[in-house]
């Protein structure tokens, strides 16, 4: 498989125009035109090699009335394909996805995480070009990779990740020289955020995504659209750095009492052991801790601090962010019902009162096709839809 149209350019008009199509469905040039206010013959220049290319194809509407029916253009997911790298601590996911961010082929692979990131690349290039290998879809246009940690404003370098020990690493230059194929790097959890928002099939205009595992990381859309802060970086949220408990435990950031420190999956273990309780590896924590609590007081003591400290965390994104849906996701995403309702209900009683009935605190789709359809929607927004 290879990079489609390496040469095309693209008319300036065709983003816009494939992102209302993705968004409102099939729709007429004359409706296009009315909601971009270009003109029908600029219309008309943009789609047709859309057209060409296989990306749209026209319909005819029903109609009852006197004259021609009504063209409309409709969006062709499955003639496209972007590839999707969801990068963990110690684990990966790598997936090919349509327009529509529907993952039809996967690879989720393991590494040493004191591997140099240059390794870590070659790996999960392999793994792309196996993928595409085998795939008998049309081209890849190119490849979305959720990293932990900030990155730069051109959504190309992995600033920093803290649990990696990574510095300074150019994820696009590396896996671009590596495939050929254009990359885009973004915060893993705010795409995460992203795919959710765009794909996720959530009846909100705007979501939060609070992600525990490592650490502690939030990704937020407002109507759709992923939220950047400042600092000069890709602005990440620093939610897991937030200091919760003074003269606490050390955190790898170089503070003492961060958020990470309470409520990770490592922070938890470290907590379960030192009560003589250590967790069988690849254990559920959250699931193990529930468990464990309903014997032991000293363990439903811990989960009592952990289910207060997120509660705390997840009250101040929603007074700060009012989204209509918070999804809980990493270890958080098969978390017992008990720990679910305990968070939704501790939040609510948090947070502003005419934020309360709106509000829906649900646990993220923790599938590998979930995070994989988030690393992809990032390479489509960028190289598709933009």
């Amino acid at each position: 498989m290879t990079l489609l149209e390496p040469t095309r350019h693209r008319g300036p008009y065709e983003g816009m125009v494939l992102k209302i199509l993705r968004d409102e469905g099939p729709t007429s040039r004359t409706r296009l035109s009315a909601i971009t206010g270009l003109s029908p013959t600029t219309i008309t220049k943009t789609v047709a090699p859309l057209i060409e290319l296989g990306l749209l194809t026209e319909r005819a509407d029903e109609y009852g009335g006197l004259g021609r029916p009504a063209i409309s253009l409709v969006p062709v997911p499955e003639a496209l394909t972007v590839a999707g790298v969801q990068l963990g601590v110690g684990k990966y996911r790598v997936g090919l996805t349509d327009a529509r961010s529907q993952v039809r082929s996967r690879i989720v692979s393991t590494f040493d995480p004191s591997l140099p990131a240059e390794e870590v690349m070659n790996l999960i290039a392999a793994d792309v070009r196996s993928l595409l290998t085998a795939d008998s879809g049309p081209a890849c246009i190119g490849i979305g990779v959720g990293a932990p940690g900030p990155v730069d404003l051109a959504r190309r370098t992995n600033i920093r990740s803290v649990n990696l020990g990574w510095s300074d690493v150019p994820i696009s230059d590396l896996l671009e020289d590596r495939l050929g194929i254009p990359v885009v790097v973004d915060h893993n959890v705010r795409s995460l955020a992203l795919g959710e928002a765009r794909y996720g099939g959530h009846d909100a205009e705007s979501l939060a995504y609070l992600y525990v595992r490592t650490g502690v990381g939030l990704g937020v859309a407002v109507k759709g659209e992923p939220f950047y802060g400042g600092h000069g970086t890709g602005g990440e949220s620093y939610i897991g750095h937030t200091r919760v408990v003074e003269d606490g435990r050390p955190c790898s950031c170089g503070a003492r009492g961060c958020l990470d420190t309470v409520v990770s999956e490592p922070s938890i273990a470290a907590r379960l052991a030192e009560l003589g309780d250590p967790l069988p590896p690849d254990a559920n924590v959250m699931s193990e801790m529930r468990a464990r609590a309903r014997r032991d007081p000293a363990v439903a003591e811990l989960e009592d601090t952990v289910i207060d400290q997120l509660v705390r965390s997840m009250a101040i994104i929603v007074n700060l962010f009012t989204p209509e849906l918070l999804l809980v996701g990493g270890s958080l995403s098969s978390a017992p019902a008990e720990v679910i309702a305990r968070l939704r209900e501790g939040t609510r009683e948090r947070i502003f009162p005419l934020l309360r009935d709106s509000l829906r605190v649900e646990p993220a789709d923790g599938s590998d096709d979930a995070l994989i359809r988030g690393a992809a929607a990032i390479a489509l927004e960028v190289l598709h839809y933009s």
